[in-house]
């Protein structure tokens, strides 16, 4: 990992170099160049003010859509291809071997014409399945403009959940693979393969102080785990990472740009005693990060910082390694069957905690998975806003919960992030973000053109972190 620091500590810091698009392709350049006159792409970066948008070359949206998106698809059909008897004989009995076997093809077909259309520009298709959110997205689809219905020339954003809604939709309309999820192996695979990493952030954190220096700890230790995003970082990269970071978490103190953790903590612990305190998390990853997650609101009940803490997944799989239901319940369960005693005692205490309503999954909501921007929760999904509310503290995790509280715009980096959030502010707001996108907010006057002097990519390689908190206690009472 290459290191911004030159002092002793610098073998802690949070990198992930391989992320930075330094080459856009291993294309030929004319074979690029032709691309990019065919779809009116310009070499430049995203304007201020402008949403993140493939049109941009220099963006992180041209990279993701160019280069990453394509490989997911890839993979998908590899792995689907290359499973194909074992997902038959998993999904349809013998009668009916044969017609699952054609309809895997169809959906591998579909999936290809996906990635043509993604890698070809085309416009985006309405949804004319039983998916369950679908007026939703036909209406929002139906709205944009032509020249934005497409994946490049439209908001990244919008593309790349439509992609990711696109891609369920087609086991979601079968028949035989209605309950496939395309990335469950990688998903578990996460947690299993850091259960090293687990072991020792459940000793490291068996400890019970009630104080400031703990929490702000758990917090930084959440931020990092996120490095363990199986659909961005290396598995090699990330394990050497957490074990780092719990060695000294004072030495990522640097790259975490805004710290705002004393203000969370007030924010909890100013709390009346004798009233019951919720706080939500809106969850990115599963396996390691989820994990931390469990740490984090463990110590949060415990302390008396919460009474409940309240889990929000997402719908259907999504952005590859996102929680669902099923990942979230997955994962409680092998904690609880581990063969090391101290995991599997600490699996069934976080079961205990769901039963005795301390944790909690929340009601599963469409609108995480929709292409809407939080701001406009009041109007798309008014019951979701209404439930938020009633929590001291919602924590957001994670790059996409961070692009859809900015609506995906490239802001300067000094505005506040209580401004950028358009009037969204259900109550307490809490980010943790590892930095991947030009997307940011709430920095220091100078910071980001220091930054840039450092580390030019220094906005997508993962490197940094945001702790940041917006207080909605004037506007709710609190």
């Amino acid at each position: 990992m290459e290191s911004l620091s030159k002092d002793n500590d610098a073998e802690a810091e949070p990198s992930t170099k391989n992320e930075a698009p330094a080459k856009e392709s291993k294309l030929p350049q004319a074979i690029q160049t032709a691309f990019d006159a065919k779809y009116n792409i310009v070499d430049l970066q995203t304007p201020l003010n402008a949403f993140m948008s493939g049109q941009y070359k220099r963006s992180f949206a041209y990279h993701s859509l160019r280069n990453r998106l394509p490989v997911v698809l890839t993979n998908v059909i590899d792995t689907m291809t290359r499973e194909k008897a074992e997902l038959v004989a998993l999904y349809a009995s013998n009668d009916f071997e044969q017609a699952a076997r054609d309809e895997l093809k169809t959906i591998i077909g579909l999936i290809s014409q996906l990635k043509y259309e993604l890698q070809t520009d085309k416009a985006f298709h309405d949804f004319k399945g039983a998916e369950p959110d679908q007026a939703d997205w036909n209406h929002f689809l139906g709205d944009l403009p032509s020249a934005e219905r497409t994946f490049y020339r439209g908001c990244s954003l919008n593309a790349e959940c439509y992609l990711y809604r696109k891609l369920y939709s087609f086991v979601e309309n079968s028949i035989f693979l209605k309950k496939y999820d395309y990335f469950a192996k990688i998903k578990e695979q996460a947690l299993i393969d850091n259960m090293d990493d687990v072991v020792v952030l459940t000793k490291y954190t068996r400890r019970r102080e009630h104080s400031l220096k703990v929490f702000d700890e758990l917090l930084k230790i959440n931020l990092w785990s996120n490095c363990n995003d199986a659909s961005n970082d290396p598995e090699a990269v990330a394990q050497m990472l957490n074990l780092k970071v719990l060695k000294n978490v004072e030495a990522t103190n640097e790259y975490v740009l805004v710290d705002q953790a004393e203000e969370i903590w007030r924010c909890l612990d100013t709390a009346n005693p004798k009233m019951p305190q919720q706080v939500d998390f809106i969850l990115d990853n599963a396996g390691y990060e989820l994990f931390s997650d469990f740490i984090l609101a463990e110590y949060m009940i415990e302390q008396g910082l919460a009474t409940k803490v309240r889990f929000h997944v997402k719908a259907h799989p999504w952005f590859v390694t996102d929680v669902t239901e099923r990942d979230f319940k997955w994962t409680l369960q092998y904690l609880s069957q581990h063969a090391d005693y101290i995991i599997s005692l600490l699996g069934k205490k976080f079961m205990q905690f769901l039963d005795e309503g301390k944790f909690e999954l929340a009601p599963i909501s469409h609108f995480w998975t929709s292409p809407h921007a939080f701001h406009s929760m009041t109007q798309t999904d008014p019951d979701l806003y209404s439930s938020l509310q009633r929590s001291k503290l919602v924590v957001f995790k994670g790059e996409l919960n961070y692009r859809k509280l900015l609506q995906d715009v490239c802001w300067a980096s000094t505005l506040e992030l209580s401004t950028c959030l358009r009037g969204f502010l259900p109550s307490n707001i809490c980010v943790l973000r590892r930095v991947k996108s030009e997307v940011i907010s709430g920095l220091g006057e100078g910071a980001a053109q220091a930054l840039t002097r450092k580390d030019p990519h220094w906005m997508v390689s993962g490197s940094y972190g945001l702790i940041q908190f917006v207080d909605g206690s004037r506007e709710f009472g609190y």
